[in-house]
């Protein structure tokens, strides 16, 4: 096809290069017949003058000839049908030509050329399915070596392991796993693989989905450890049917995500959602454009959200998360950029409620999945002393307020993110009457950054660093959602981090992360941790 084209856009360019040598060449041949026609005319009438032939003769002449020459074209055009002529070019012209085609034609056939390919899908004719084209392959894959460093002075035997409790049925029968490690620091080789598939359905529609590595004893976090005892386990953590209605600049005034999906909320920092933490259910989110109407303009947002925590069979007491926030994405200068959003979460049937004496009946408000910091009671209620269920003791209804400004410095990038967080569900009277004795509200948390490099670390020699600080009060947050490397995962701790990433190649760079936190109001405990990651994404 685009031989074709090219032929085509050739001889239109042969045409017009030649158009005026042909006129040139017909108008001297024109005169040339005049000339030559007016010279046998001016002979005759010398011959009439002489008296060598008569005017009736001379006349009779040219009838003759003109009728001879009208025979001759008719036969040689009856001869020529179908015949093409090829006047001759001079080697100059040709030379012309050659030049003029290749300024003047080339750029255009080329464009057109290699837009018919893309279009066409030429090198692959029928290789390719429809599906295909709409399909996109994704993933990340990060190995990492973890130092855990205990300080010499924390206590042993005072924090309680609330997942193994749960899991073995009460503190006696966790045995030695019922108490966290405080003192024996920790060496281990650990890595987190993720393999997404995306389809776009329509222009708006996509639908996707994700594998990742996991392990049943960590909610939120996808890093397994390496060591050789068990084949590595793999879950799906995304899952979804997602809707972008867009305008015609490409602007997504609405979104709206149904299944597993990421974090719809897009907080700015893990201070209440662990960054691999993944959602389930329904969200929304509207945007109301204010700035030139392009893809990326200014705008304000609001998001709304229902997300299942735990389905309770023959009961009516679901435990869900209601979220909402609302906020702006301003953009203006040259490249400055600033977030700002208020949210609001509520926690819907997590505080755990007392059994009567022996009865199982409200065993399900005991969590799942239990981490370290919060405020937590025993709901067994059982005359057997080794039976012990642990819960927690307060309610969660968490007020968010996070800003990020972004600032470019040449071809680098600043940020500054800070984010606070407040539980107003918690109530001291109902807190003290489960546990049994007086528990003082600590509600309060906040966590701030910088970070200064390149916007991305995805090419060698890139680079980006961060450091922050981190406060988080006990029952701040439920301890099972927050991050899980700082101080071991969990509330009730505060510290500094230092993080610092290097680009190796294309894709692939090295980060150096290191925490350093201790316990605000428990019996002393401080952690540091090391983190050296090799990542790589496709």
């Amino acid at each position: 096809m685009f031989t074709a084209k090219i032929l085509r856009a050739s001889l239109m360019c042969v045409t017009l290069v030649l158009a005026p040598v042909v006129a040139c060449v017909a108008a001297d041949e024109r005169q040339s017949l005049e000339e030559l026609r007016n010279t046998v005319i001016n002979l005759l009438q010398g011959l009439v003058d002489q008296g060598v032939i008569t005017k009736e003769k001379a006349d009779q002449m040219v009838k003759a000839a003109q009728a001879k020459a009208a025979a001759d074209a008719a036969a040689l055009a009856k001869s020529d049908e179908g015949a093409v002529r090829v006047p001759y070019v001079p080697q100059i012209v040709k030379d012309e030509i050659a030049k003029q085609v290749a300024e003047e034609v080339k750029p255009a056939v080329v464009a057109d050329v290699v837009k018919d390919a893309k279009t066409e899908k030429w090198g692959v004719p029928g290789a390719m399915p429809d599906w295909l084209s709409r399909i996109r392959l994704s993933g990340d894959l990060t190995l990492r070596e973890e130092d855990i460093f205990y300080a010499k002075d924390n206590v042993t035997n005072e924090y309680l392991n609330y997942y193994a409790i749960n899991t073995a049925g009460g503190i006696s029968k966790a045995g030695e796993n019922a108490f966290e490690d405080t003192t024996v620091d920790r060496l281990r080789f650990r890595g987190r693989a993720r393999l997404a598939v995306d389809g776009s359905i329509t222009d708006s529609i996509t639908a996707g989905m994700r594998i990742a590595t996991g392990n049943t004893s960590d909610l939120v976090s996808e890093s397994q450890t390496l060591d050789g005892t068990a084949p590595y386990q793999f879950g799906l953590d995304e899952l979804f049917i997602r809707v972008d209605e867009r305008t015609a600049n490409r602007f997504p005034w609405l979104s709206v995500v149904g299944g597993r999906y990421i974090n719809p909320y897009d907080t700015p920092t893990d201070l209440i959602f662990h960054r691999d933490l993944t959602f389930e259910g329904i969200a929304a989110t509207g945007r109301l454009g204010f700035g030139d109407g392009s893809a990326d303009q200014s705008h304000v947002f609001l998001t709304l959200g229902a997300h299942p925590l735990q389905e309770i069979a023959l009961s009516a007491q679901d435990k869900w998360l209601a979220g909402a926030q609302i906020g702006t994405n301003l953009r203006w200068g040259d490249g400055q950029h600033l977030r700002v959003s208020g949210a609001f979460f509520d926690y819907f049937n997590v505080t755990g409620r007392l059994n009567a004496p022996d009865s199982t009946v409200f065993d399900f408000t005991a969590p799942q999945f239990a981490r370290q910091g919060n405020t937590y009671f025993d709901i067994a209620n059982s005359s057997d002393p080794t039976v012990n269920l642990l819960a927690l003791a307060s309610k969660f209804r968490l007020v968010n307020v996070n800003a990020t400004y972004v600032l470019p410095v040449q071809q680098y990038t600043m940020a500054i993110t800070a984010d606070a967080v407040r539980n107003f569900g918690y109530n001291a009277a109902e807190v003290s009457a489960n546990v049994g004795s007086y528990v003082a509200p600590r509600t309060k948390g906040y966590q701030a950054q910088v970070s200064f490099g390149d916007p991305t670390v995805l090419v060698a020699g890139a680079w980006r660093g961060t450091i922050g600080y981190r406060y988080l009060q006990r029952d701040a947050v439920i301890d099972a959602y927050t991050d899980s490397d700082f101080h071991f995962g969990g509330a009730d701790a505060a510290g500094y981090y230092v993080t610092a990433d290097y680009g190796l190649a294309q894709r692939v760079w090295m980060r150096l992360r290191y925490l350093s936190s201790n316990a605000i109001d428990g019996p002393t405990l401080g952690i540091d941790t090391l983190q050296i990651d090799l990542n790589t994404r496709f």
